[in-house]
């Protein structure tokens, strides 16, 4: 599935308030910071409930696989933080593909100029 199938698809069940207008960029805002967190949420939930990060005194700190229920549920997260990622793109008058292609440029810049680490967005 392209970007653009994508968004065809998921912004076809937008339906939230301000849509089109100020209040809709600062509602999906909101709603992808809040998707993010939940995504975050299963990652501690795996680490402190299913031992995704485990710790012995002479090996020091390893990563177990996920559980494959958890892996489900992070998957389905994502999704929804996409969904909101199309939502903001569609709300600042572009799309995924053009965001993709801009940040890949931004990125092959950092690495050229070797800047790939540190901080700030104008590096």
């Amino acid at each position: 599935m392209t970007f653009e199938e994508y968004e065809t698809n998921a912004l076809s069940t937008a339906v939230y308030p301000g849509r089109g207008e100020g209040f809709g960029l600062m509602y999906v805002a909101l709603k992808m910071n809040g998707e993010a967190g939940e995504f975050a949420e299963h990652v501690g939930k795996a680490m402190r409930d299913d031992k995704f990060i485990d710790y012995a005194e002479y090996e020091g700190w390893w990563c177990n696989a996920l559980d494959p229920e958890r892996e489900s549920l992070l998957i389905k997260e994502i999704g929804d933080v996409l969904w909101y990622l199309a939502a903001a793109a569609k709300e600042l008058g572009t799309d995924l593909s053009t965001i993709a292609r801009i940040n890949n440029e931004k990125l092959a810049k950092r690495k050229a100029e070797g800047k790939l680490g540190g901080s700030g967005d104008n590096r």
